[in-house]
């Protein structure tokens, strides 16, 4: 077995010292070594991503209140059950589902988030067609409102049919 004079190491760390020949890389073996190594990657699964996601929303029940407030909707627009609440961290959305589904004529939903002042921070109206069956609203980023007390008023055909109170903390 030969013996080659290295000086150095990968880490910078400079030392001198006797090493077998065989355990020199070479460079035409390292090259198509690291290519190797960069093209297989990790397979990381369906765990990761979108499909995860996808699987996620498909697991969430709708909730079984006519109006509920969470953090999360399911595909078919109605808040999660999982989500359900009415104290919110401030900063991220807050959404509400209508349950429409026993409607019998198309109705004009309005949605006006209200802060502990009384100001309407947002207002969103929309056409609830005969047969749908959830209609979702969102507060929108929450970032800029004040903690406390809020309010949801929920307006059908220019009507105040309900409110649900819930906390910014």
């Amino acid at each position: 077995m030969a013996l080659a004079v290295v000086e150095g190491n990968s880490a910078g760390v400079p030392w001198t010292g006797l090493v077998p020949e065989d355990l020199r890389l070479r460079p035409w073996i390292a090259l198509p070594m690291m290519v190797l190594m960069i093209a297989c990657g990790v397979d990381r699964g369906p765990a990761h991503g979108k499909a995860a996601v996808r699987e996620q929303s498909m697991t969430m029940e709708p909730a079984r209140e006519t109006f509920a407030l969470g953090t999360a909707v399911t595909a078919s627009g109605a808040v999660a059950q999982q989500s359900i609440g009415d104290n919110f961290i401030r900063g991220g959305e807050v959404y509400l589902s209508v349950d429409v589904s026993g409607a019998s004529s198309d109705q004009t939903v309005e949605v006006r988030w209200v802060g502990p002042d009384g100001r309407v921070l947002r207002s969103d109206a929309r056409l609830a067609v005969r047969g749908a069956h959830y209609l979702p609203f969102s507060s929108g980023q929450t970032k800029g409102w004040t903690r406390g007390d809020h309010r949801a008023v929920i307006r059908i055909n220019g009507r105040t049919v309900s409110e649900k109170a819930f906390a910014v903390l």
